[in-house]
């Protein structure tokens, strides 16, 4: 009782028993015991070292849209990460964001002023700082490649600023994907480089990659994106080597047939699963497990998430 009366204290704006399902592109999960919007980086740091000090377990979260938030909920802290400011320099190609803005919105700003360089991954439904922790990419383009530095608080107390070095990215990962630590450091900022090019040719690029979308994935439906990473570690297989994909995988054992409750694997992309309603964060767990477990049994090969697990599975 003292801990809750601490937060409220000192977060104002917390709130208690919130449901997770509506901050999720897939529209699942239980409820998260605290819950807090951060509307700048300011309050991001206040949120983090609240949480810190009393010892309550923390996740940032974005749009969602890389997460499976158990039925069970998050027994801690989540932070709704809302902080947005945007800064684009043309004379030196640099983009500062704030690590909730949508990286959707970069590329777009970033083009009106003829910087160029992550058109391919427009559409992704995520923010800089979740892009930057999976390390996000599409055709053969990986946000790592832009990233100049970006801005760390690895401590209740303690900001630091790093080069993409400092990251350890690996194909759809980082050091930070890989800590799984109740208090894990947390992106703050990104500075992005990019470089010149005429304002058509970047529109043309966003168009090009817009209208591949929407042909190759279930836009608009209820989902939280590919499923599992493509085995031969790389984005450029759908035309170059399909048979290393993992939507090439998944359509050759027929996932495209496979659903559990109100879950099911999507008709267009078999690396995607849609919530078509009435449906559970477990039934979406068990879809997913059979989908690596027909890859499994007729190619001898384990497929890996993309997509992260939050909260207490162990009635799975």
């Amino acid at each position: 009782m003292e801990k809750i009366d601490k937060i409220k204290t000192d977060l104002i704006g917390v709130q208690e028993s919130v449901s997770l399902a509506k901050y999720t592109t897939l529209g699942l999960g239980g409820d998260a015991r605290f819950f807090y919007e951060a509307k700048s980086v300011d309050d991001l740091i206040r949120a983090i070292i609240v949480a810190r000090n009393l010892a309550i377990v923390y996740k940032v979260i974005g749009y969602g849209s890389n997460v499976l938030v158990s039925d069970n909920g998050f027994d801690g802290l989540i932070i709704l990460n809302r902080a947005s400011s945007i800064k684009v320099e043309h004379s030196t190609g640099r983009v500062i964001a704030d690590s909730g803005a949508s990286l959707t919105r970069v590329i777009v700003e970033a083009g009106a002023q003829g910087l160029s360089g992550l058109e391919a991954l427009y559409g992704i439904p995520g923010t800089v700082g979740g892009a930057a922790l999976v390390n996000a990419g599409a055709h053969a383009v990986s946000i790592e490649s832009f990233i100049k530095s970006a801005t760390i608080l690895i401590s209740s107390d303690k900001i630091i600023s790093v080069t993409p070095d400092w990251f350890e990215f690996e194909y759809r990962s980082s050091k930070l994907k890989h800590k799984h630590d109740d208090f894990p450091p947390i992106i703050l900022s990104v500075i992005f480089q990019f470089h010149q090019k005429k304002n058509e040719g970047i529109l043309n690029d966003i168009s090009t990659f817009k209208k591949w979308r929407e042909k190759h994935q279930p836009i608009g439906e209820k989902t939280c994106g590919s499923i599992f990473k493509n085995p031969g570690g790389s984005d450029n297989l759908a035309t170059t080597e399909p048979e290393r994909s993992a939507g090439w995988l998944l359509d050759q054992v027929g996932a495209k047939k496979l659903r559990v409750g109100g879950i099911r694997v999507s008709k267009k992309h078999a690396n995607w699963i849609i919530n078509s309603g009435h449906s559970s964060a477990k039934d979406a767990r068990l879809l997913i497990e059979q989908m690596r477990n027909a890859v499994r049994e007729k190619y001898s090969l384990d497929l890996n998430e993309e997509l992260e697990y939050l909260g207490n599975w162990n009635d799975i």
